[in-house]
């Protein structure tokens, strides 16, 4: 264990200034609000998760990717959230083991929202753009590899240099000043190829559909659907960079002479403390389908799965009728027509022997086909909930615990045609 060198004036414990304070309630606020919006998507994901378990005997990949996002978030948001202890003392305590569980929070929550982010959208644009997921076994060892690299990273400073590496650093505790080194290719190096890499992964992905739109690989309303999600893609990767951006800029600042003031450092904070709360509104809005189902969504839907709230949803079922009569010049004289109804064609266009004297009337059917919406799998479930038995054990679990498919006759409600 290498040990750091005395502490000095910029590492011991310090008063805080009065000034500082309002800028640090403003931190710990933030924080605060991440930790209950991550604790609230969590309680609530939890008892979804084992409610899938129950009922269909599986769960769905992008559900348990947020819930990993969550705890790294909530890691994140607790460790600005101890601040409130130095507001309580007036002063940044090195002895104090808040310390160490602050600097520690900081370096797990930090990287592990950044690591989770990016899975997220590798997992975004293997399905959407790909059509590919992993088998269980292998997402669910990713899973378990991602973790041990967060606290494997994590625990290098502490493993060389044991409680002495985390020391004030500004207005809260993290690691000492003297190890630039450790600071960069444990933390910052990880932070800044997240943040590329979600641009990266996020502008291929608008890329590729909007080329898709434009050469016709989506049908008029396919492509109106699309091109709402594709705008949408571009707020991911931007609230991941403008939280984390700032505070990031500011320690390398640091490490090159130039350390930020206190005020500054305390915005950055309050920044990227709030990407907990930013994730939580950012997913629960747009991803609400996967994240609030009575059934688990299966892992094979891609695009579906977006729910875009600020276009107006065209009308999809129903029928059309289109009539057309053309009357000839000369006079009209009766006669007595026969029907004829082609087999090779999609319309009835003949409904009557025409002549130069007589009315034509054409009625074109036309009949489509397309891939369920997620306010259709909301309207099922809507209906499935009210013929549902209220015993958790009942026959609707069993029968329905392969699939999420369910038959027009048990729902009760008519079958939806085009």
């Amino acid at each position: 264990m290498v040990a750091v060198e005395q502490l000095d004036v910029d590492s011991k414990s310090f008063v805080l200034p009065a000034f500082i304070h309002p800028w640090l309630r403003a931190v710990v606020a933030m924080g605060f609000i991440s930790f209950v919006a991550s604790v609230s998507l969590l309680v609530v994901l939890t008892y979804k998760l084992v409610s899938w378990q129950i009922r269909s005997k599986r769960s769905n990949q992008f559900i348990i990717l947020i819930f990993n996002l969550l705890w790294a978030d909530l890691q994140q948001a607790l460790s600005f959230l101890l601040n409130v202890e130095w507001l309580r003392l007036g002063s940044v305590e090195v002895s104090n083991p808040i310390c160490f569980a602050q600097g520690w929070l900081v370096s797990t929550g930090d990287l592990g929202s950044g690591v989770w982010c990016f899975a997220i959208g590798l997992h975004t644009f293997a399905s959407v753009i790909l059509d590919f997921r992993l088998r269980p076994r292998y997402f669910y060892l990713t899973i378990a590899l991602l973790w041990v690299f967060i606290l494997g990273v994590s625990s290098i400073g502490v493993g060389l240099h044991g409680d002495s590496i985390y020391v004030r650093s500004g207005v809260w505790c993290w690691i000492h000043h003297d190890l630039a080194d450790l600071r960069l290719w444990t933390h910052y190096v990880w932070i800044f190829i997240f943040e590329f890499g979600n641009v990266l992964i996020y502008a291929s992905i608008y890329t590729i559909l909007t080329y898709r739109i434009r050469s016709g690989y989506y049908t008029t309303e396919e492509a109106k659907r699309v091109r709402s999600i594709s705008n949408l893609m571009v707020v991911y990767p931007l609230v991941y960079v403008i939280c984390t951006l700032p505070l990031a800029s500011a320690r390398m600042a640091s490490m090159s002479g130039s350390p930020p003031s206190l005020a500054r450092l305390c915005l950055s904070g309050a920044m990227i403390t709030s990407n907990g709360w930013l994730d939580v509104l950012l997913y629960t809005c747009t991803r609400r389908i996967m994240i609030f189902s009575d059934e688990p969504p299966p892992d094979q839907n891609g695009i579906d799965t977006f729910s875009t709230f600020w276009i107006e949803k065209p009308k999809r079922f129903g029928g059309e009728c289109t009539v057309e009569a053309i009357h000839s010049q000369h006079k009209s004289r009766r006669g007595r027509s026969r029907v004829t109804l082609p087999s090779g064609s999609d319309s009835a266009d003949d409904l009557c022997r025409v002549s130069t004297k007589d009315i034509k009337l054409v009625t074109t059917t036309q009949v489509t086909s397309e891939p369920a919406q997620p306010e259709d799998y909301e309207e099922m479930e809507a209906e499935a909930r009210k013929v549902r038995p209220r015993s958790p054990l009942g026959r609707w679990s069993e029968e329905t615990s392969g699939s999420r498919a369910l038959s027009w006759k048990e729902l009760n409600m008519p079958h939806h045609a085009h």
